[in-house]
């Protein structure tokens, strides 16, 4: 661009026939001074969009009056200052990566249309939330993979209504996540924290989310959840897998719609079903791979629209679900436990199917269920001979098929 590029460039748009979706790659580029600044005030009239899959400099600059709509940065490991000049009524989309950002750019706010945001694979450390205050048409904001150890509130209510639907600050530092802090969200509906080192959930003060569907917890360090404060409207799942709870959480704020909860991959070890009582929409509960010995009921609940309870790898012996009303439950598992006899539920609830694969069952418990397991309402370990089997015997359940049990 220090001689004829312009021109050239300019030459190729106008012989090419077709130039609605035209892409143009330049694999490089040589300027004057900057990459960013003036540049992009001569590239405007060629494209409304740029990517650069590699940036040198340490800073970018949006000059005022530029009206491209799309900025990508990728791969600028030297880049730590990004500045708009003046206010910018054109840019919708910003996205960096992979740079040495240590803050949030302070001058974001001047973006006045910007729906998409992202600074990914960078050194932030905090987040300031006023930073989206003025940022009235935010819709999606991705901040993954930085090294972000705080949010830092809203210090007052914006002044316009924030539209941010789609926060994403996985594979972070965090270590406790308050969700008051997005209380000035009204229209948030996926919130992703997965991968940092939160220990804790909770809700510092009274709060209530509308709009938010999904808040992914997944691969992090949570031990403890207080939420009582907390209203989720119309969030229809509620999942916190592969963390470090030790028992159920009984400390859970409103979910009126709530019907499903995944509480796989934790430290559990006893579940008591009327936990669940509050929450009458549930379809299916999910407590896998954890460390359960024993299931029952404290004391009586119903749960009309459960349907699925799957327990999965985890070391029960014996469960009790006396004083469990699930009136349409139709399928229960408990694969890969220590069960040594087939759970006597058929008659409590009477259009299950049961999976009790791979469990030590005895074989002579497993023979009174052959007819359930003809009719396709109990699914056992089969095997063709018994070294296949992870048992010490094998059973005749029908003409063709071998079960797998203990002598």
């Amino acid at each position: 661009m220090t001689s004829d590029g312009g021109v050239k460039i300019r030459n190729a748009i106008d012989n090419e026939v077709n130039t609605i979706m035209m892409l143009i790659s330049i694999e490089k580029l040589i300027v004057s001074t900057s990459a960013a600044g003036p540049f992009l005030q001569r590239i405007v009239g060629l494209t409304e969009g740029i990517t650069y899959l590699v940036y040198r400099e340490p800073v970018f600059q949006v000059p005022e009056g530029n009206t491209l709509k799309e900025i990508e940065i990728n791969n600028a490991p030297n880049l730590r200052s990004l500045t708009v000049g003046g206010t910018n009524r054109y840019l919708r989309r910003l996205s960096v990566e992979t740079c040495t950002l240590d803050r949030m750019p302070p001058t974001i706010p001047q973006l006045v249309v910007l729906t998409v945001l992202g600074i990914i694979r960078c050194a932030l450390t905090a987040l300031r939330m006023d930073v989206f205050a003025k940022s009235p048409s935010l819709n999606a904001v991705y901040l993954t993979q930085n090294q972000i150890r705080q949010l830092i509130p809203f210090t007052s209510p914006p002044k316009e209504r924030l539209t941010i639907g789609y926060f994403d600050l996985s594979e972070n530092q965090l270590e406790r996540l308050d969700m008051s802090i997005f209380v000035h969200m009204p229209e948030l509906e996926w919130l992703d924290v997965r991968g940092n080192r939160i220990v804790r959930l909770e809700a510092t003060v009274p709060v209530t989310h509308e709009s938010l569907k999904r808040l992914l917890l997944d691969k992090n360090k949570i031990s403890s959840i207080d939420t009582r404060n907390l209203t989720l409207s119309i969030m229809n799942s509620f999942h916190v897998v592969d963390n470090l709870l030790t028992e159920i959480p009984t400390l859970l704020g409103p979910m009126p719609n709530l019907r499903s909860v995944s509480f796989d991959r934790n430290n559990i070890k006893q579940v008591d079903m009327s936990v669940f009582r509050r929450f009458t929409n549930l379809s299916g509960i999910y407590l896998n791979e954890n460390q359960i010995e024993s299931v029952r009921t404290s004391s009586s609940v119903t749960l009309p629209e459960l349907g699925i309870l799957v327990l999965d790898n985890n070391l029960i012996v014996s469960p009790n679900l006396t004083g469990c009303n699930f009136p349409v439950m139709y399928f229960i598992s408990f694969m890969n436990n220590r069960l040594t006899v087939i759970p006597p539920l058929f008659q409590r609830f009477e259009r299950a199917r049961m999976s009790v694969e791979w469990n030590p069952i005895k074989c002579a418990n497993m023979a009174t269920f052959k007819s359930r397991f003809v009719e396709g309402r109990i699914f056992l370990s089969t095997a063709e001979k018994q070294l296949d089997c992870v048992t010490t015997s094998m059973i005749d359940l029908n003409e063709n098929v071998k079960g797998c049990c203990n002598a």
